[in-house]
């Protein structure tokens, strides 16, 4: 009975959320537009319609079940047009898109529709909105490409196959351990997609099709799948790099080990982590260590310029790319929790972000300073795509040593966030700053805090020691007096306030792809035997492990930062003084 009460429970709030998402499509009125229509091969257009928006994902009212499961589990419609953070998806059936963002979209492959209108939804200027089309009629639905779909809205095909199957199996157990109980979770398992769209403007045109014959066959058509136009193309590049990682991966990119402390000069050393590459997973040992006069943890051996840039390949930009652009844009309170500490001590006019990747900050802090223009420093391709699609006026491209003459005296803020432990020497980039900065501007910094407990608790799967990609990790009072003796003074820290609640979640996921690699790549050439099962069942296996790190991250984690004022992170204001 128990079970039983369990699986109701869990349909019912499933249905309620989706339920929610699908009554709040909205439903487009007949007319003619400024629009072009672009559809995927069978899908029949009985009618025009007209839009506000610069593009409009159509979505027929007859889409099959799975794929408006799918979708609804993606999207939620009332926040959809008006969030900047919400990543463009695609009921990939057809779009009315106005012509200055017109594109060529391969019509056979679902996919494409979806990042096109991802495409489109990055630009901060362009209005993007998903509504049902009355008269459009669906095309077939290959679910053939259904795992290509689930992965470029960012959903894991073998984890949505193992949650199936362990609702499914709990199903099953209530029938055969309590048949009467059981049938009732039956009767809930079955109905779940009748009940999400009873009512809605979807009616699936295979609703009636009974969910525990049809959720079998889902599984084996999600398993092996076939490749999407992006994948192929991503197979291509990654068979295009190989012969440069092999051609540099075995050399030794360690300069000579030091025997001081690179901030205080103390020959007190301890060492504080070794560790691999547990992001990308390309070859090589890493070390850290910590001096015990006064506590700044660094990458001893440090990696050569050239080693950066074997590690630095193709993670922020090149394969990576699309990875650190939804990783960037899925927490966002940070960004306005920096915005609004500058808030109080000035209005800028003009602010520099240095180390501005993808600007996912600027387009965060221009909501809380909607009269500051913000502009963008990386080294990176992203930073000149962000100022292409809107969310910085200016991007420079290269090292801030290289534009510091340009860059002195016209900007009242520059903020550094989760910089300075990128770069091989922090203080000489304080030195840059307190030149380029007027007096009487103001430096923003964030950084790791290697002071947090949990960081040495976790060992190499604490997610901000981030080796071979972080080199220097400062307590904020190492930072307070560089700062000091460069003529800024501290004007206001955060210590708990820019704590993130994830440590528990980030360290179980690092531990996971450790055990199970998820991605083939150039520099790991190993082909690991059964390497999707073996994947499969860790990450299905993780399951539960996930629930227990969430509670962890919302309980231990929250109440250690409130407790001891501290957390993952630091945030420290400085006003330039002369």
């Amino acid at each position: 009975m128990i079970l039983s009460v369990l699986v109701v429970l869990v349909v019912l709030l499933d249905v309620l959320r989706l339920r929610s998402r699908a009554s709040k499509l909205r439903v487009l009125s007949q007319g003619a537009g400024e629009h072009s229509l672009l559809t995927a091969t069978g899908v029949r257009p009985e009618g025009s319609w007209e839009s506000d928006a610069d593009l409009v994902d159509l979505v027929p009212r007859d889409l099959p079940t799975v794929a408006a499961l799918d979708l609804l589990g993606a999207v939620d419609p009332a926040k959809y047009r008006d969030d900047q953070w919400a990543r463009g998806v695609s009921a990939s059936q057809a779009v009315l898109v106005r012509d200055e963002y017109k594109d060529d979209v391969d019509p056979d492959d679902p996919t494409e529709f979806v990042a096109f209108v991802r495409r489109v939804k990055d630009h901060v200027r362009a209005r993007v909105d998903i509504a049902v089309a009355p008269g459009l009629k669906a095309g077939p639905y290959d679910l053939g490409y259904r795992a290509a779909t689930l992965r470029q809205l960012g959903k894991r095909p073998s984890l949505w196959i193992a949650g199936s199957v362990i609702g499914y199996a709990a199903v099953a157990a209530a029938l055969i351990t309590n048949w009467q109980w059981g049938l009732v979770a039956l009767a809930a398992y079955w109905a779940h997609p009748v009940l999400v769209f009873a009512g809605t403007p979807l009616r699936p045109r295979d609703l009636w099709v009974p969910r525990f014959v049809r959720t079998p066959y889902l599984w084996f058509r999600t398993a092996g799948g076939k490749k999407s136009t992006a994948e192929l193309r991503q197979a291509e590049r990654l068979e295009q790099a190989t012969p440069w990682y092999e051609q540099n991966r075995d050399k030794n990119f360690h300069e000579a080990r030091r025997d001081n402390c690179p901030a205080c000069g103390s020959t007190d050393l301890r060492r504080w982590v070794t560790a691999t590459d547990l992001v990308q997973r390309k070859p090589g040992t890493f070390t850290m260590d910590r001096c015990v006069r006064c506590g700044h943890v660094w990458q001893n051996p440090r990696l050569s310029e050239e080693g950066l840039g074997f590690y630095y390949r193709d993670f922020y930009d090149g394969l990576g790319a699309t990875s650190a652009e939804a990783v960037f844009s899925g927490k966002t309170e940070p960004y306005y929790g920096r915005a609004r500490m500058v808030e109080p001590f000035t209005k800028p006019e003009r602010w520099l972000d240095v180390g501005s990747g993808h600007a996912h900050f600027c387009l965060g802090a221009k909501e809380v300073l909607p009269q500051t223009r913000f502009d963008g420093l990386d080294q990176g391709a992203a930073i000149e795509e962000a100022a292409k699609l809107g969310r910085i006026e200016q991007s420079y491209r290269g090292s801030f040593k290289e534009f510091a003459g340009e860059l002195k005296g016209r900007y009242d803020v520059i903020s550094m966030h989760h910089y300075l432990e990128h770069v091989r020497d922090p203080w000489e980039e304080l030195d840059i700053v307190a030149d380029v900065l007027p007096d009487g501007g103001y430096l923003l910094i964030e950084l790791p805090d290697p002071e947090w407990r949990l960081g040495r608790l976790f060992g190499k799967y604490w997610m901000p020691w981030f080796q071979p990609q972080h080199q220097h990790m400062m307590p904020i009072g190492n930072l307070e007096h560089a700062l000091a003796d460069r003529g800024l003074t501290t004007v206001a820290t955060e210590r708990a306030k820019a704590h993130l609640c994830n440590d528990f979640m980030l360290a179980l996921l690092l531990f996971l792809g450790n055990v199970a690699p998820r991605t083939p790549a150039p520099w790991r050439p190993e082909r690991v035997r059964l390497r999707r099962i073996r994947s499969f069942v860790v990450w299905s296996l993780g399951i539960p492990a996930f629930f227990v790190a969430m509670a962890l991250d919302q309980t231990v984690n929250r109440f250690l930062a409130a407790r001891t004022g501290q957390g993952n992170a630091y945030r420290l204001l400085a006003q330039k003084t002369g």
